[in-house]
């Protein structure tokens, strides 16, 4: 044992025997055994199946609990792969992970379990057959304590995040009461109760179904999800039916007097060979039976009766229950929004009080007569703007408390004069580029114009000499601008501005651009012409031969 300045700057030292400290740490020990049998024993697997076992939490340093640990699963080495101080953290971690969207880890199935059991309880009711019904949930009661009954909803070792359903037929409201099965294995100081939970049926004249959900949370929190009214109802459907229309009845035909003139005449006449078939005399062919009338059908509306499952929310309303009721959270919700907001704003001053500072010892060294800024403002103008700038530094010093209002008034009354400065020395920086690149347009633009060879030859000439106009009056503007502009001082408003001439460079461009991407005209299409070739008379298409060659003769 060591302990640093135990008092008034004096030091604590001391050690104890190894089994000294041991026999003193046996009713810790006890306790320990107790912990790994039961959590052999909620494992629900043979130590033989166990594989590895993890150690971790800053007790596994002490080297009984490392035995007693080994020696509970059978002597196997324990595994101290894991810092033992950060375990938890890294496993809230993966879990975090794993739940949000932006990051990719690897895929894990982590099942986590309840160590504590939960009941629900109910006011029974009169009917023991509606009594019974109440069974038929996903939950099976399993005691009965006078007008209460009890069902272990989720017992030790369910699963996080599940949800079951409970059935109940009650005429009215009725509540249901929620509390821990063994309250031994809770933590100290830790209720029973979970709460009560007034399930507002509206009255009914007969039982209804209650579906009521209780749902076991992914944060091992017990919580009526809802509950709602299941009820069958009849109600009227219009549908389209198919029915046969009654047979229409067919038309009479007269018989015909055998040996009678139409008989003769329509009737068969039978053919010497067609000899009697043994029986003595040809018989007579059966008359013909008439065709059936073809099936008719009509479509009719038919209102039918049906069934269907009506499902109604039902208000629940907890009472009890642990944690902050909604006023409160809703409270501690608005007070932690507004903390927030106090803290942004602190945030947001410091930002603004930090520019104020930076500004005034940037401007103060750029525009020193040897600062970078020093040319582009007047000898009066800087005298004005140091002083600005040490009273700020002052005001700055002795208003630590000021608000960001204050700080942000300070730097806009500062850049007054020096916003002017930094555009100037700007404009001098990158003006010969822009002189540089207008006259590179200009110059582009007017040989193009002036020489367009079989590229732009096409074009109108006066459309060309548009451009050659438009060039030389942006390179007399230009002119005369640098003129004026070589007479100013730097820390004179300059009449040549960068903007314009990025403007009117750009307004050139566009002009000649649509001139001279007009298109070339279509060469003229050569209409071929076709030589008629004469044809030959028939009497030069005649052989010397063939004029003597007498009719129906074969000429080879």
């Amino acid at each position: 044992v060591s302990v640093e300045c135990l008092m008034e700057d004096e030091d604590f030292s001391s050690s104890v025997l190894r089994t000294d400290f041991e026999t003193m740490c046996a009713p810790l020990m006890t306790k320990v055994k107790a912990v790994l049998d039961g959590a052999i024993a909620a494992a629900g697997i043979p130590v033989e199946q166990i594989d590895t076992v993890e150690i971790v939490g800053g007790s596994s340093r002490v080297p009984w609990v490392k035995r007693m640990c080994s020696e509970a699963f059978g002597g196997k080495e324990l595994s101290t792969t894991m810092n033992a101080d950060e375990s938890v953290a890294r496993g809230c971690a993966l879990q975090a992970a794993i739940l949000s969207p932006l990051y990719k880890v690897r895929d894990f199935k982590v099942e986590d379990t309840t160590p504590f059991g939960i009941n629900v309880g109910w006011e029974g009711i009169a009917g023991e057959s509606e009594a019974q019904k109440e069974d038929d949930g996903d939950t099976q009661m399993t005691t009965v304590e006078g007008g209460q009954r009890i069902a272990t909803v989720f017992p030790a070792g369910s699963l996080m995040g599940t949800l079951k359903l409970l059935t109940f037929y009650r005429k009215g409201p009725f509540d249901v009461k929620v509390e821990y099965v063994d309250e031994k294995l809770l933590l100290p100081l830790t209720p029973k109760e979970l709460g009560v939970y007034k399930i507002e049926v509206p009255p009914q004249t007969q039982a209804k179904k209650i579906k009521v959900r209780a749902k076991l949370t992914l944060h091992g929190t017990f919580v009526i999800d809802g509950a709602q009214m299941v009820e069958d109802e009849e109600y009227e459907e219009t549908v389209k039916e198919k029915r046969e229309l009654p047979a229409e009845p067919a038309p009479e035909v007269a018989e015909t007097p055998e040996g009678s003139p139409t008989a003769e005449a329509n009737g068969d006449v039978p053919m010497p060979d067609q000899a009697d078939n043994g029986e003595g005399d040809s018989k007579k062919e059966a008359p013909v039976a008439p065709k059936e009338p073809e099936k008719k059908y009509e479509w009719v509306d038919v209102v039918k009766k049906r069934k269907r499952t009506k499902r109604t929310d039902v208000n629940v309303i907890p009472s009890g229950t642990p944690g902050l009721s909604a006023n409160v959270l809703q409270k501690r919700m608005d007070e932690e929004t507004a903390m927030q907001a106090e803290m942004r704003d602190i945030i947001e001053t410091d930002e603004k009080r930090n520019d104020l500072e930076s500004y005034i010892f940037n401007m103060r060294d750029k525009t020193a007569e040897s600062g970078d800024y020093g040319n582009f403002i007047s000898s009066t103008d800087r005298e004005k703007f140091s002083e600005d700038l040490t009273k700020a530094e002052d005001w700055l010093y002795d208003n630590s408390d000021a608000t960001k209002a204050m700080y942000v008034e300070k730097l806009d009354e500062l850049k007054l004069i020096g916003d002017g400065v930094t555009w100037r020395a700007k404009e001098h920086s990158i003006r010969d580029d822009w002189i540089a690149a207008v006259a590179g347009t200009v110059s582009n633009y007017r040989q193009a114009a002036e020489n367009p060879g079989e590229k732009y030859g096409h074009i109108a000439p006066e459309k060309l000499q548009k451009i050659v106009q438009a060039c030389n009056d942006l390179e007399n503007w230009l002119k005369e601008n640098q003129v004026k502009q070589a007479a100013l001082k730097n820390h004179e408003k300059p009449v040549l501005l960068c903007a314009e001439m990025e403007k009117r460079n750009g307004e050139l461009a566009k002009m000649a651009d649509d001139i001279l991407k007009e298109a070339k005209p279509a060469p003229p299409k050569e209409e071929k012409v076709e030589e008629k070739v004469p044809e030959p008379s028939k009497d030069e298409n005649k052989s010397p031969d063939s004029e003597n060659v007498p009719e129906n003769m074969d000429v080879d």
